[in-house]
């Protein structure tokens, strides 16, 4: 028997939320810290990003390897690969909805 969970915010689970948090914080680290530090601590971070992205979103992750071509670091990839994940995610749960109401009748 499974059990059914609620949204909590904005209509996403925890684990939705979750990720979307660490997205935005990623992003604005990037925003704020590199220009304050070594030019080589922003890179450290892009890598240590890209790394998160791949175990969170799997394949889907490797949209934030534009982070690490110069200049691009203005665009917010790692909340730009969530959404992706989150539409896709979306996409699958429903299928697999209809495939098990039509199982039903």
């Amino acid at each position: 028997m499974k059990t059914v969970r609620r949204p909590l915010l904005l209509g996403l689970y925890p684990e939705e939320l979750t990720l979307l948090v660490a997205c935005l914080f990623l992003d604005f680290v990037e925003y704020l810290l590199p220009p304050l530090l070594a030019p080589h601590v922003g890179d450290v971070l892009d890598f240590i990003g890209l790394v998160f992205a791949v175990l969170a979103f799997s394949w889907l992750g490797f949209i934030t390897l534009l982070e690490l071509i110069p200049g691009f670091d203005v665009i917010p990839f790692f909340t730009i690969t969530w959404f992706a994940w989150y539409m896709m995610r979306e996409r699958r749960l429903e299928t697999e909805l209809e495939e098990e109401l039509e199982r039903w009748r």
